[in-house]
């Protein structure tokens, strides 16, 4: 009789174990699916900001090429001279209007960006040694 009772007290024991597990089974299987519509739905959102931004940078390049063209006409207009002379004239400018901005974007890259964050690291660093120092 002694072991019809503990074979039954273990069967009861493994029951709430059991429940646990499957209701965080399902959880987790609730969770993936909610992961798996969110991801659809950021996956197009992505595919329309990708569209987007292509578009953008089609316009910004066509544009561009349009205000090359304009210079070309404006330079030979003004200085009556061929296409040929022009087109030389107007890459120069290009050219050069490119290294500036080359030089400019450089200047910008070597100026520290988190400047009070790398000050409070130095300072963090400093006290760190200091402490160190006094406990020997």
């Amino acid at each position: 009789m002694s072991s019809d009772k503990s074979s039954v007290n273990g069967i009861a024991s493994v029951r709430p174990v059991a429940s646990w597990a499957s209701v965080f089974l399902d959880y987790l299987d609730l969770k993936a699916h909610l992961l798996a519509v969110e991801s659809k739905e950021a996956v197009s959102h992505l595919t329309e900001l990708a569209v987007i931004a292509g578009t953008i940078v089609v316009l910004v390049l066509c544009s561009v090429l349009m205000y090359g063209a304009f210079l070309l006409f404006v330079i030979a207009q003004l200085f009556h001279l061929q296409w040929g002379w022009s087109a030389l004239i107007c890459a120069v400018l290009l050219t050069c209007g490119a290294i500036l901005a080359v030089f400019l974007f450089r200047m910008r890259l070597r100026k520290p960006v988190f400047q009070m964050t790398l000050k409070d690291l130095a300072k963090d660093k400093e006290w760190l040694s200091q402490s160190k120092t006094k406990e020997i």
